[in-house]
């Protein structure tokens, strides 16, 4: 598959049902694969998605007008990554973080991430912060290969402190810019 006709755009409310799709895909997908990330409750969901659209901190990849996957970036600290076992690399405040990134099942392992991740460390040297944060599954094999392949550095095991899976334990990676 060509990255040459793949647009990032800031989520729109018509981007919906494609969206709440992808993360439906994205839920199985964990499932299927014995990954126990997104299996509680209805998250990444609605409520999710019209926060990520208020905040203005949603994206949808496009790929020829289509969306393909879906993602969001926080610049503020995220309290669940003071509980890291081990070393961040930049301070709190000094990093853009991802949450949230899924792609739509027939185009896994296209190069996809690599552009989310991509658009991510451009997006965060623009807004002037040192680096990108992002937490995942420990059994979530494909996107720690993602990560690692990008750059990523794995840090230790850090605790979720919010939200559905709130006690769940998780892998942090950092990138500096």
């Amino acid at each position: 598959m060509s990255l040459e006709s793949i647009e990032i755009r800031e989520l729109q409310n018509y981007h919906r049902d494609s969206v709440l799709a992808i993360w439906r895909e994205g839920r199985s997908f964990l499932k299927e694969s014995g990954v126990s990330q997104w299996q509680k409750g209805d998250y990444p969901g609605e409520e999710a998605f019209f926060e990520d659209l208020s905040e203005k901190r949603g994206r949808v990849v496009l790929k020829d007008g289509v969306v393909v996957a879906v993602f969001a970036f926080t610049l503020t600290p995220e309290a669940s990554y003071t509980t890291l076992q081990g070393s961040w690399k930049t301070e709190e405040g000094e990093y853009l973080t991802i949450h949230r990134s899924a792609v739509k099942r027939d185009v896994m392992g296209k190069g996809i991430m690599g552009v989310i991740l991509s658009y991510c460390i451009k997006e965060a040297e623009r807004r002037g912060k040192k680096s990108v944060r992002v937490d995942t599954h420990m059994d979530n094999k494909p996107m720690r290969a993602s990560l690692v392949n990008n750059g990523f550095e794995e840090l230790g095991e850090l605790t979720l402190l919010s939200g559905s899976e709130e006690g769940d334990k998780r892998l942090g990676f950092e990138r500096l810019i």
